[in-house]
């Protein structure tokens, strides 16, 4: 079985923002429409399915970890302020992003709340990334036959 430690990040996250884009309950709330995702950030995004990617990202993170919440999704996300002349620190990425994001996933039932553990995957999220990371697997074995043997 084929799981999302099999395949290559970048190629999973994209197959799985194309799907999420189809979902209902997944949308770029109004609110972020025009927003930077940081701190480190001067402009908003440029790509206009970043939503879609950022949800991705979030799912894919959450798996990979077993739960995470609000705060460390939001340190994943930041990057280093720029402070004029003084040294560089480190800042936390926008917590309003991670937080819609979560309540989004969760409304499509892909994430669920536990206590003490942050957001966790239900298994229809677990199977939703497992299907998404097996389908990547096939184009990649189809573009490159040669790994079939692996």
């Amino acid at each position: 079985m084929t799981t999302v430690f099999d395949v290559p990040s970048k190629e999973l996250i994209e197959e799985v923002a194309k799907k999420l884009q189809k979902e209902e309950a997944i949308y770029l709330p109004e609110g972020n429409m025009f927003s930077r995702t940081g701190v480190d950030k001067e402009n908003p995004p440029l790509d206009k399915n970043w939503w879609y990617v950022r949800c991705a990202s979030i799912l894919r993170k959450i798996y990979i970890n077993d739960g995470m919440g609000v705060e460390r999704l939001r340190a994943e996300y930041g990057g280093k302020r720029d402070r004029g002349s003084k040294p560089y620190k480190a800042r936390s990425g926008s917590g309003s992003i991670v937080r819609r994001a979560l309540q989004q996933l969760e409304k499509a039932g892909y994430v669920t709340r536990v206590r003490g553990k942050g957001r966790v995957l239900t298994p229809k999220g677990k199977s939703f990334l497992d299907n998404a990371s097996h389908e990547v697997l096939k184009k990649i074995i189809a573009y490159y036959p040669e790994l079939e043997k692996y």
